[in-house]
């Protein structure tokens, strides 16, 4: 398995299995996005962490297996995974993309009412920094 560090993604290649990608969670740093390209041969032989402290996505080529698919947060086409991720975090400070990354991840596990609850934070300590004040938590 071949893992790469970015600022704010680890990707990984070349995983033999859905067990092998959840060994060592630690291998990853603190990534806000494991971005994990699947390529054909990845063995589906356990469930993918759901409560990873950052979002788990998929770059798939060709026809995308559900049953894989479906224990990852996004499913990336491989061909737009950089463009995707790129965007996704273009001109975003670390602070910027923490609180969008609390939200993504309440959003996976969380009731309705929770989710909301952790926008509104995320929304209020973000204008706070961008105005220089304190924020309401």
């Amino acid at each position: 398995m071949r893992i790469e560090k970015k600022e704010f993604i680890t990707e990984v290649w070349e995983a033999a299995s859905l067990s092998e990608l959840c060994a060592d969670i630690k291998a990853y740093g603190e990534p806000c996005m494991l971005l994990v390209h699947t390529g054909a041969a990845i063995s589906k032989d356990a469930a993918f962490p759901c409560d990873t402290p950052f979002i788990t996505a998929a770059a798939v080529s060709g026809e995308a297996d559900s049953e894989l698919t479906s224990c990852f947060d996004l499913v990336i086409p491989e061909e737009e995974s950089e463009a995707f991720t790129e965007k996704l975090f273009k001109d975003k400070t670390p602070f910027q993309v923490r609180e969008i990354n609390k939200c993504f991840i309440a959003a996976r596990k969380g009731t309705q009412e929770e989710i909301l609850e952790c926008e509104s934070r995320a929304f209020y300590r973000l204008m706070a920094a961008k105005n220089g004040g304190g924020c309401n938590e």
